[in-house]
């Protein structure tokens, strides 16, 4: 009998693993099926789960050895490793709702083995079989409560699969990131709290008091504005936002319900824009905006030409040019805590 033929000679239209009665990537053309890796896995606080398993010299391993020492050079702790679906070399298109329901009775199997108090799930198709959630570049980074039919319950954080960020270097930042983000809150236990709180001005004289606190203070200042659409020539700024290291100040300015807008008493909207004139042309202090040709074009409008402006949209560019540079990328890098607890 040929080597091709030895390699094949087991298969069978069914597996013999009850469990996997009616799966159609039973009627596929593989080396081994349901390969129930989970008996030889131990307990342990980590499981990195990627898609399916790949059939490479003789074997079944759920991560290359490149993707392997990807993922060992980051995570500084001993972790199991494992595949999402039991069967090797198995797409995404091939997981029919049927199918994915069959597997994750063996992943089920696999998670109350390891006992992990985090899983990292690589890649989409990981994802969706653990938490029924699709879009891994929206998802990945956050943190998901995940418990098996029989109560274990632990914590599962998407990433990119490191076969991705070997192919999409640009990927590596974040990948490097979440991994160290989720190991550092669920495996040390380090969290941060936050007392974010801020104030809405509604009358003319809390404005006022704000310029008072601002328009010469050498503090940095956090500056953004909510507009009513995306066209600085007919669109209007509703709101802006104030924020120092100490306090935030939230003044609708142009929204339809605006006291200042409605000239409700004393609240002249000409004297409020005036005020906040002063505040951004302060020439002492720093006035930080993210992707600031927006908010620039908007105040420039009004009239409003701030000074000193920092953008940290450019500024993360520096940090690292491939990484993405959105406000929730950069929300997701810095205060993942903050955001989870909003």
């Amino acid at each position: 009998m040929s080597e091709l033929e030895n390699i094949y000679s087991g298969l069978k239209p069914n597996c013999g693993n009850p469990i996997c009665e009616g799966c159609t990537i039973l009627s596929q053309s593989k080396p081994k099926y349901a390969y129930l890796d989970y008996k030889k896995l131990v307990s342990g606080p980590v499981l990195f789960l990627s898609d399916s398993f790949k059939h490479r010299n003789g074997k079944l391993d759920a991560f290359s050895k490149k993707e392997l020492g990807l993922i060992e050079r980051l995570y500084p702790g001993k972790a199991q490793f494992s595949a999402a679906v039991k069967c090797p070399s198995v797409k995404e298109a091939d997981m029919t709702p049927g199918n994915m329901k069959l597997c994750r009775e063996h992943l089920d199997a696999t998670i109350e083995q390891v006992k992990p108090r985090l899983i990292y799930v690589c890649g989409n198709l990981a994802m969706k079989m653990l938490i029924r959630k699709s879009g891994i570049t929206n998802k990945r980074g956050s943190s998901y409560e995940f418990t098996t039919s029989s109560g274990f319950s632990c914590v599962v954080v998407p990433i990119y699969h490191p076969y991705s960020v070997l192919k999409e270097p640009r990927h590596a930042y974040l990948f490097e990131t979440d991994i160290k983000n989720a190991y550092e809150k669920y495996i040390l236990g380090k969290k941060t709290t936050s007392t974010f709180t801020y104030k809405v001005a509604t009358e003319i004289e809390e404005v006022e008091d704000i310029a008072r606190k601002l328009q010469g203070t050498r503090d940095t200042i956090a500056v953004d504005i909510e507009t009513t659409g995306l066209n600085f020539l007919t669109d209007k700024i509703q709101t802006i936002a104030l924020a120092t290291a100490k306090e935030t100040y939230v003044i609708p300015l142009d929204h339809k319900d605006s006291p200042f807008r409605k000239g409700i008493g004393t609240n002249d909207p000409a004297r409020a824009w005036t005020l906040l004139r002063r505040i951004l042309r302060n020439p002492r202090n720093k006035k930080v905006f993210h992707n600031a040709k927006f908010d620039l074009k908007f105040l420039l409008s009004y009239g409003i030409r701030p000074k000193n402006v920092w953008d940290t949209k450019i500024m993360h560019h520096f940090i690292n040019e491939t990484a993405p540079k959105s406000l929730m990328d950069l929300v997701k890098l810095y205060f993942a805590d903050e955001l989870e607890n909003l």
